[in-house]
């Protein structure tokens, strides 16, 4: 049986906001948010050791429908959450439901725990399903792990609202094709009570002003992972024909150099 949640409940939910990073110079990036957001202090907070590893059924039918099955393994505990992604919205607050499973073992995979997961998953698509979504946890295998390390800061305002900022290293594996990848993000997790909502857009208004060297994204950490270790196609037909070009056009462009000796 997953066991409840030994961690610190919040009374609100976590909104998470990623960026892309294009000049990757993490004390730059710290520099100018102290030196922009006023009377907002900004700390050292540690660094991050954690993985996740996100399951589904071969042929994707729990991502497939924007719902991620994922293991969290931190120093502390592991346990097992669900998020459901609305893919028709791009607004950060409101494109994540997330939901706590319950704590397990780092051994312990979503068939340990069919009906539980099964339930769960019922209770946030409010039951709209009418397949076996107990044999479907059955069948969920690891899909791809992401391990994550960085460094983390804490941003705390005048009136006392904090928010934390990473800077991730993530170690990607996709368990099905054996590829790998690596890609570092920045990223804020803001405690969604509305009483600080302007504490929010400033920090979110300072970063779009002063830090050009994020660029931020609608993706989750899973879909920029999955991004990263996407097979790319190759049109072979097209591969042949674009180097038969090249190389007519390098033997065109001697060809004209002679002539003009």
């Amino acid at each position: 049986m997953l066991l409840p949640d030994k961690g610190k409940p919040s009374k609100y939910s976590m909104i998470r906001k990623n960026y892309s990073i294009i000049i990757d110079n993490e004390m730059m990036t710290v520099r100018k948010l102290r030196n922009n957001l006023g009377f907002y202090s900004i700390s050292n907070d540690g660094v991050i050791r954690e993985e996740e590893v996100v399951y589904d059924t071969d042929n994707n039918l729990l991502t497939g429908v924007g719902l991620i099955l994922r293991k969290k393994i931190t120093p502390k505990r592991v346990y097992f959450s669900l998020v459901r992604v609305n893919n028709l919205t791009d607004a950060y607050q409101l494109r994540e439901k997330k939901s706590f499973l319950g704590e397990c073992e780092r051994e312990d995979n979503p068939s340990d725990f069919p009906v539980q997961i099964a339930d769960a998953i019922n209770n946030i698509f409010n039951n709209v399903f009418t397949i076996n979504l107990v044999d479907i946890v059955k069948h969920s295998l690891p899909f791809i792990s992401i391990g994550i390390g960085g460094n983390k800061y804490k941003i705390v305002s005048g009136t006392g609202y904090e928010v934390v900022a990473t800077f991730e290293n993530l170690n990607i594996r996709d368990y099905r094709t054996g590829k790998k990848g690596i890609k570092k993000i920045f990223s804020l997790e803001m405690e969604a009570d509305p009483d600080y909502e302007k504490e929010r857009e400033h920090i979110l208004a300072v970063i779009e002003r002063y830090c050009k060297e994020l660029v931020p994204t609608s993706r989750n950490r899973f879909e920029i992972a999955e991004a990263v270790v996407k097979l790319r196609v190759v049109d072979k037909d097209a591969e042949k024909k674009k180097k038969k070009e090249a190389k007519a056009k390098k033997k065109a462009q001697k060809k004209a150099e002679q002539e003009e000796y």
